[in-house]
């Protein structure tokens, strides 16, 4: 009790220590929305993934507003240790009546293949309503990369580890295959965006992970970023159409055991 009462007292004499050592001059606020009501954002979600054939040039985003009764420039900004790489309109100009307007951003032909780009957008603070509650933004965050990746099956993903008891957890997941690497991918088969397997397979029972050990994309609320790690060859079943994938699930405190994630084929494209 005596411990308890001197670590009350202690708190009391350190928060009024700060409370005394802080004035209205030592205030900064934030940058408040305008006044007029104006909100220009980007209409796709706050981050998300730009997949370009080998061939593409360019790609569009959409920014929309919340008031068309006049003619609108809003100034964007681009951020991206890769900004040679990339040709943004330096602004976005609406005309009387228009909700909403496509932009194109060009791409260098000096971007590699299978490569990830990122790169930030944001539309300038004046022509925003930072503290309305909102699903629209006015920062786009981009990942962009350049693949040949096409559909080659539809299957199911049976996940054991996102389950909550022993019965796998089953989604609609497209296996796609990609020339250049003679690779496939179930691509964010975990639902996470990102956390996909790799794999070469020439059609036997054999089947090869691009890496032995990757990221899920998984962020587990009490033991943070999960990877996994093969712990046993992959495997495909003539019969059942049914890749193996038997991986052992880590994060930094430890494992969560091995679990045999699978794919089954259902049609092939």
């Amino acid at each position: 009790m005596k411990i308890l009462n001197k670590t009350l007292l202690a708190g009391i004499l350190f928060a009024s220590a700060l409370l005394s050592g802080c004035s209205d001059d030592e205030y900064t606020p934030g940058e408040a929305s305008n006044a007029n009501g104006i909100n220009v954002y980007f209409e796709s979600p706050v981050s998300a993934e730009v997949a370009l054939g080998p061939d593409d040039t360019a790609f569009t985003i959409t920014v929309g507003r919340n008031q068309t009764d006049g003619a609108l420039s809003v100034p964007l900004k681009m951020a991206s240790v890769y900004a040679d790489l990339f040709e943004v309109p330096a602004q976005v100009d609406f005309a009387q009546g228009e909700s909403s307007k496509t932009l194109t951003i060009k791409v260098s032909s000096d971007m590699a293949m299978f490569e990830s780009y990122p790169m930030t957008l944001t539309i300038d603070p004046a022509y925003t309503q930072a503290y309305t509650q909102s699903d629209l933004y006015p920062r786009l965050e981009l990942n962009v990369i350049k693949e040949d990746y096409v559909p080659y099956a539809d299957g199911k993903f049976s996940d054991y580890f996102m389950s909550p008891d022993e019965n796998p957890i089953t989604t609609d997941q497209e296996m796609e295959y990609s020339a250049i690497l003679d690779m496939y991918r179930l691509k964010a088969c975990w639902g996470t965006g990102t956390g996909s397997i790799v794999f070469a397979w020439d059609g036997s029972e054999k089947v090869t992970l691009q890496s032995s050990s990757f990221a899920t994309g998984i962020n587990d609320a009490t033991y943070g970023a999960v990877t996994v790690s093969l712990a046993e060859d992959a495997t495909y079943d003539e019969a059942s159409k049914t890749f193996t994938f038997p991986l052992e699930f880590l994060v930094s405190e430890g494992t969560f055991g091995v679990l045999y994630e699978s794919y089954t084929i259902t049609s092939q494209k």
